[in-house]
C-alpha cells in the first residue's frame, strides 16, 4: 500500500511540474479544435483530420474512397523512403548497445536486469538479438528505473531509443518524481502511478 504522505507529495510535485497540453491544433494561421475535426459529421464532403500528439495534423482525407487510397499510397512511399534512409544513416549502437553498457556498468547479469525491470526474457532477447526490435517508451522507462539512473543519465538513455520525458505528460512527471525521490523499484513506481489514477508500467510484449 502506498504511503499517503508520498501521494500527497506527488500531488504537489505534479502541481509544480505538470503542464497540460492545449487541446487545439494549429495549421498555418488557422486553429482547429481536435474534437471538431474528428467528430463533425454534418457535411459528408467536409475534409476531416487525424491528429497525432507528435506531429500535429498528419492526414487529411475526404469521403471519396479513391482520394483516401491515393493518400495511403503516398504515405506508404514516404514510409519506404524513410526506412531506406534509416538503414543508410543509422549509426551502430543505439538502444541495445546503451542498455548492455549500462547493465555492465551496474554489475548486473541480463536476468537480474530484465527481472528487475519486469520485462519478459523473450522480449529482452528480441531487443538485444540480431532482430534489434525497437522498444516502446514504456519498456525503456522500465529498464532505466531498473538501472537506477539519475535524471541526467535517464534522459540520455531515453534518447538512445528516441524518447524523452516531458512536463506535458502527467505520467512522465510522475516518473520524474520517482527518479528525484529515488523510488526506482518498479512495483513502487507502479503503486505511485496507480494511486493517482495513471496506468502503471506493465510488460509490453510488442516491444
Amino acid at each position: 500500500m502506498t504511503d499517503e504522505n508520498l501521494i500527497e507529495e506527488l500531488r504537489e510535485y505534479l502541481k509544480d511540474h505538470y503542464t497540460p497540453v492545449n487541446d487545439s491544433v494549429e495549421v498555418g494561421s488557422a486553429s482547429f479544435d481536435k474534437e471538431e475535426l474528428q467528430n463533425d459529421s454534418n457535411d459528408s464532403e467536409r475534409m476531416k483530420c487525424c491528429v497525432s500528439p507528435f506531429v500535429g495534423l498528419y492526414h487529411v482525407y475526404s469521403s471519396d474512397r479513391a482520394a483516401v487510397n491515393i493518400k495511403k499510397a503516398l504515405f506508404r512511399n514516404i514510409s519506404d523512403d524513410a526506412s531506406e534512409y534509416i538503414k543508410k544513416n543509422r549509426k551502430p549502437g543505439g538502444f541495445a548497445y546503451a542498455l548492455d553498457q549500462k547493465r555492465k556498468e551496474k554489475g548486473l547479469t541480463p536476468s537480474e536486469l530484465y527481472k528487475r525491470a519486469n520485462v519478459d526474457r523473450r522480449q529482452y532477447s528480441r531487443l538485444m538479438g540480431p532482430e534489434g526490435r525497437h522498444p516502446s517508451k514504456n519498456t525503456v522507462i522500465s529498464f532505466a528505473l531498473a538501472l537506477r539512473l539519475n535524471r541526467g543519465e535517464f534522459d540520455e538513455f531515453l534518447k538512445t531509443a528516441g524518447y524523452s520525458l516531458t512536463n506535458t505528460s502527467s505520467r512522465d512527471v510522475c516518473i520524474m518524481f520517482c527518479i528525484e525521490k529515488g523510488h526506482y523499484d518498479i512495483d513502487k513506481a507502479n503503486a505511485v502511478l496507480f494511486a493517482v489514477g495513471i496506468e502503471p508500467l506493465s510488460r509490453d510484449s510488442n516491444s
